[in-house]
């Protein structure tokens, strides 16, 4: 039995897609809407059309983004099973962004990285910061997860275990156990 046809992208999703591409990769203000709709394959006018704005579109971009597993989580123990499942097994194939890379490209942007960050500090650090219940340890746990990112995407140093593998996966637990168990002045 064959299976059936994927259905065909409405114009709508296409400039979605593109725009999340395009824009999470190389940053907002890098990113033209001319360069959005070509890329879609549409005229540049129905940017305008279905989401009002290049901002609106980004905006658009970031609904349900920042759904964040460890959300879910009620110990530390549980965050870190959760990061290390999300990092060892996320595709790295194909060419769309990470919310990682999304914000690392676009936290200091002049135009968006105000709305990047507080989107970061109320579903990433509030929910950490409640179940770690440190500002200092819940900024370091943060620092591992975009340092790690940072690494893997651009630096790419020698001896940097694969990223699906066992040694990449005890590599992620030991540097954020290392922040958990950080025990400096509390301001």
């Amino acid at each position: 039995m064959t299976q059936p046809a994927a259905k065909p992208m409405t114009t709508r999703e296409k400039l979605l897609h593109h725009a999340r591409r395009l824009l999470w990769a190389r940053g907002y203000s890098n990113v033209s809407v001319r360069q959005i709709a070509a890329a879609a394959g549409v005229d540049v006018a129905l940017i305008s059309r279905y989401y009002g704005s290049k901002l609106g579109l980004f905006e658009v971009t970031l609904e349900n983004a920042f759904d964040d597993p460890s959300a879910h989580a009620n110990t530390p123990e549980q965050v870190m099973d959760m990061m290390t499942h999300l990092f060892v097994h996320t595709p790295r194939c194909g060419d769309m962004p990470s919310i990682v890379q999304m914000i690392l490209t676009n936290a200091q942007d002049d135009d968006v990285g105000e709305m990047v960050r507080g989107l970061t500090h109320r579903h990433f650090h509030a929910p950490l910061l409640r179940i770690l219940g440190s500002p200092q340890r819940t900024a370091l746990f943060m620092s591992v997860l975009m340092g790690i990112s940072v690494v893997e995407k651009t630096i790419r140093l020698p001896g940097y275990p694969a990223p699906h593998s066992s040694d990449y996966a005890a590599m992620l637990r030991h540097m954020m156990q290392a922040a958990l168990s950080y025990k400096g002045p509390e301001k």
